[in-house]
């Protein structure tokens, strides 16, 4: 061979391992990237996905160069993951290296914050969760140590079979939460992109060879999801605390939440001026399925530590200036329990912002997990008369307020006109709604509404609540708030907590209120021009209903008194049961409520690793049988192909690329027969000579030898004979079982449990195990 000829012979072999690199790394990407479909399940809409897969295309493609430069695979994965860091600092911790790409101190702090931030939020939220930028941190993380894993597994490891399990790993995310929460059509795609990653990876693989790993895979794929555990919760422990998450929506978890078997602990706090409602969250959007928060954008600009002015509250209301520390205890989530109408917070820590409409607190990345702050606020304490006397004309943009769904029964506006509709003012219609569910038929019930079905706040439930006259806050606060919409007055519900149990500490004589899950509680809100928005109480049997002064003129006989400032009757009354469920006597509920928190079985484990050892030999046992079945129409290829994959199952090294008689001495040799060339002297010197033959005894493997003699003279027949020869099905059996039994028995398990040959279809690299010539 020329220099030329050699040149151009390393060009081209350089070409083709620079396109199976990136073929394989492009398949290896499209696995993970359709892979990811299945965490649509427990995140709502998708941009994490592009996040997601710009990383793993980083790692890929920073390995798949290097993988074509350097001959060493694992640093190729190396510098893969060096990218995905990289690529990670540049997404979140940009501001804080160096050039926006070196990480530096304050990138690890970054990370350890997001990591925190994505751990409470996911422990916080219910399923779907929002995918905040802890959520996508942590997402991003998992997504360059998937890459870096399948990257080694394919191209350092050369096992390109084993990458099934991060993608089984990635699947089964959802199912981990939930069982019901599996996608069969995202398993099967990605068992189907796991399929081409065996094409591209095996050089001489064929869709036809491939299909039993289809089947297999797609068994996997579908069985796994429904064989595994879901995250339910545990018996009550006081060992594991339980979580109550507040959620994008808290409304929409607040029924189950109310309907636990043990109160949770809220939080605690500490107010000289007595009882509090605290809220959480103010819902102004009124659909067909639930009152919802406006989407409003977070701005950075309102921070805690001064409020604007509350919403229509003019000068001329009376109002008393209050302060309150608050001590979270098992409540998490980005919205921040406070008394309305805030002024400011104190040591809440960096990220929380105030909404200018609503006054609730929220964040984008922080957390509410044993926060400890102190909230000083304002309760307006208008008068009646200030009440009756509020404008009828709206400030602009308080349409919205007004707003109703078509979907809602006629029957709500009906009853609003005939509760209220005579009333002079907008207040003494709101106090004629309150009174109408307080004082009449009503009852409350958690179970009602589940056993009807009508359980919810949305519109269409609205119809079946005034017809059952039972339901819980929910529903009272989502009637009154309606039907308060349909008399043209501006109303919204709000979610958060009921003043709580009052306790007295023995020794220093502290009050302090605590709140549980048995607080939690939706109320709605109405707004008066120049006063601003007050709090209603419908429900029955719950809370407190507001009370307001009535205005009187100085009495000029008491000069040290002046009657004409109402006396701080705003604040909540308290009842027998200040927020407690009237269906659960006060007797019954704990002074420390602790509950189980949600608690993952580890048995599964048992179920998966047997599941993922499964798949390659279950490929290579179809493959087996789909060879004896070719075998035994005649194909004797499939015979000589079959014998040398069980040997380098086993161990034993077969070059690939030498001739069958080749091949046939090296398992010879192995089986402890006479090679080719071995008979042939024997046969010669015993024509010759009548001493005693020296050759090796063939006497007691000779079903063995017989058996691989008969195949390798059928081979050769085929190959250089027109006449064909055909190959007894018991003989490749026979010349199996004898390779089986001339290794140990740990060569045996790993031929059976991870055959060599099962996708990988170039055993010659294959090395003899160091047991394999050990008699079994």
């Amino acid at each position: 061979m020329t220099t030329t000829d050699a040149s151009r012979a390393r060009s081209v072999r350089a070409h083709e391992q620079r396109v199976r690199v990136w073929s394989l790394s492009g398949t290896l990407a499209l696995a993970l990237g359709v892979g990811a479909s299945s965490l649509g399940e427990v995140l709502t809409e998708g941009a994490w996905w592009f996040p997601y897969l710009a990383v793993v295309l980083v790692v890929l493609s920073a390995a798949a160069v290097a993988h074509t430069l350097i001959s060493r695979a694992w640093i190729g994965s190396l510098i893969g993951a060096v990218a995905g860091g990289l690529a990670l600092t540049v997404f979140f911790a940009a501001n804080t290296a160096f050039w926006g790409i070196v990480p530096l101190v304050g990138t690890a702090e970054r990370f350890a914050r997001l990591v925190t931030e994505g751990q409470d939020s996911m422990e916080g939220q219910r399923f779907p969760a929002d995918a905040d930028a802890g959520i996508v941190f942590l997402i991003c993380v998992g997504a360059v140590a998937l890459s870096v894993a399948m990257d080694v597994i394919a191209f350092v490891l050369r096992k390109p079979a084993f990458t099934a399990i991060p993608l089984l790993v990635l699947l089964a995310v959802p199912a981990f939460v939930r069982s019901e929460l599996h996608d069969a059509l995202g398993f099967a795609v990605t068992a189907l992109a796991y399929v081409g990653i065996l094409l591209v990876a095996g050089e001489h693989t064929t869709v036809r060879s491939a299909w039993p790993a289809v089947a297999g895979a797609l068994a996997v794929a579908l069985v796994v999801p429904v064989l595994l555990p879901s995250v339910t919760p545990a018996e009550p422990a006081t060992s594991a605390p339980g979580i109550i998450g507040t959620g994008v929506n808290p409304i929409l978890s607040l029924s189950d939440d109310l309907r636990r078997d043990s109160p949770l602990p809220a939080l605690t706090y500490w107010s000289d001026t007595g009882e509090e409602y605290l809220r959480v969250a103010a819902l102004d959007e009124f659909s067909d399925e639930t009152w919802s928060p406006s989407e409003n954008e977070i701005d950075d600009a309102n921070t805690v530590d001064e409020f604007g002015a509350a919403p229509g509250l003019s000068a001329e209301i009376p109002r008393i200036s209050k302060a309150m520390q608050i001590q979270i205890q098992q409540l998490r989530g980005k919205l921040l329990p406070v008394p309305y109408a805030a002024t400011s917070i104190a040591d809440a820590g960096r990220g929380w912002t105030w909404d200018a409409e609503a006054l609730t607190v929220a964040s984008s990345f922080a957390n509410s997990k044993n926060q400890s702050y102190e909230v000083s606020f304002i309760t307006p304490a208008p008068t009646i008369e200030q009440l009756e006397a509020a404008p009828v004309e709206l400030p602009s943009g308080f349409e919205k307020y007004l707003a109703l769904p078509e979907s809602l029964p006629a029957v709500v506006s009906e009853t609003a006109q005939q509760v209220a509709g005579s009333e002079a003012t907008r207040f003494d219609q709101a106090l004629a709604l309150q009174s109408f569910f307080r004082n009449g038929d009503f009852v409350y019930s958690e179970e009602a509404p589940v056993a009807e079905d009508y359980d919810g706040s949305g519109a269409e439930v609205l119809g079946e609540f005034l017809a059952a006259q039972s339901g819980y806050c929910v529903h009272f606060a989502s009637a009154m708030a309606a039907m308060a919409r349909s008399l043209d007055i501006p109303a919204r519900v709000v979610v958060g907590f009921t003043p709580g149990q009052r306790q007295v500490d023995s020794e220093t004589d502290e009050v302090s209120f605590s709140v549980t899950t048995d607080n939690l509680h939706s109320w709605p809100e109405l707004y008066f021009p120049t006063v601003g928005w007050i709090r209603f109480e419908p429900t029955v049997s719950v809370g407190s209903t507001p009370r307001f002064a009535q205005s009187v003129n100085d009495d000029p006989s008491t000069p040290d008194i002046d009657e004409s400032k109402p006396e701080p009757t705003a604040t909540p009354t308290s009842s027998a049961t200040p927020g407690a469920r009237p269906d659960v006597p006060r007797d019954e509920i704990a002074d420390v409520p602790v509950s189980g928190q949600s608690q993952l079985s580890p048995w599964w484990w048992l179920l998966l690793i047997p599941l993922l050892l499964a798949v390659p030999a279950l490929v290579r046992v179809s493959r087996r049988a789909l060879r004896l079945r070719a075998v035994a129409r005649g194909d004797v290829a499939q015979a000589w192909r079959e014998i040398c994959d069980s040997a380098a199952d086993l161990g034993i090294v077969v070059t690939m690329t030498t001739t069958p008689r080749q091949q046939h001495d090296e398992i010879a040799t192995q089986l402890g027969m006479a090679t080719v060339a071995a008979r042939a002297g024997a046969v010669s010197g015993s024509s010759t000579s009548s001493a005693p033959s020296t050759a090796p005894s063939v006497e007691s493997p000779r079903p063995a030898s017989s058996a691989l003699a008969e195949v390798l003279a059928a081979v050769e027949a085929s190959a250089f004979s027109p006449r064909q020869r055909a190959v007894r099905r018991e003989a490749v059996s026979s010349v199996i079982v004898a390779l089986r039994s001339s290794v140990g028995w740990k060569a045996r398990i790993v031929a059976v449990l991870a055959p060599r040959t099962a996708f990988d279809r170039n055993p010659a690299a294959v090395e003899k195990l160091p047991d394999a010539v050990t008699p079994g």
